[in-house]
């Protein structure tokens, strides 16, 4: 499948410019280097609707920020139909390289996509990731990224509603916790999931 159109009033992309384009479950992410201060990935779903997008800046000063943009799957391919949005300073040193962008953007659009769906979970390993993407990153160089989040939001009593409405949970839940997993899967590579050792992956906690 290829990409929908840019939508509108984005930037436009300079013939050469650095393009990745990964497969997911049921979806399909275009990360593109806008500039040296901008990384933008767009999630398509196989029919080309846009469904979520991640800008990724680098702010003089300021720890990098990426903002998101979850698109209303009910209003597909209409101008506008955003559902939420939000924007988060990361702990990451720089920009990410654009693999990394396209797993952060799918870690956020996973989470804000459901976190007013009123489905508790907690699961050991990665939760709610792209179908096989679950395994994949639970057991692959990310996992401890998903057991860190884990604990971050047990310590200070977060819920997946911290990635859309941050202003009702304490401060730490979006400022530490969900902050750090999003440097965590652009950036870095801490290991597998403890789940990996126990074999127990998607079973609840």
């Amino acid at each position: 499948m290829e990409p929908g159109p840019e939508p509108a009033g984005d930037p436009q992309v300079e013939e050469g410019a650095e393009t990745l384009t990964v497969e997911l479950d049921g979806s399909v992410a275009h990360a593109v280097r806008v500039e040296l201060s901008r990384v933008r990935v767009d999630i398509y779903d196989l029919a080309g609707d846009l469904q979520f997008s991640a800008d990724y800046r680098a702010i003089e000063g300021q720890k990098p920020a990426v903002e998101w943009t979850l698109f209303d799957p009910a209003a597909a391919g209409e101008s506008g139909a955003v559902a939420a949005s939000g924007s988060l300073e990361v702990e990451m040193e720089q920009l990410p390289a654009l693999d990394g962008a396209i797993t952060g953007a799918a870690l956020i659009h996973a989470q804000v996509s459901r976190a007013d769906s009123g489905v508790d979970y907690d699961n050991w390993g990665c939760d709610l990731l792209p179908g096989a993407y679950n395994g994949v990153i639970s057991c692959g160089t990310k996992g401890a990224c998903c057991d860190a989040h884990d604990a971050c939001f047990a310590r200070y009593g977060c819920a997946a509603g911290s990635w859309t409405r941050p202003w009702d949970y304490p401060w730490q839940c979006s400022a530490i916790c969900n902050a750090t997993a999003v440097g965590c899967f652009t950036s870095l590579n801490p290991g597998p999931s403890v789940c990996c050792f126990r074999g127990n992956c998607g079973q609840p906690r």
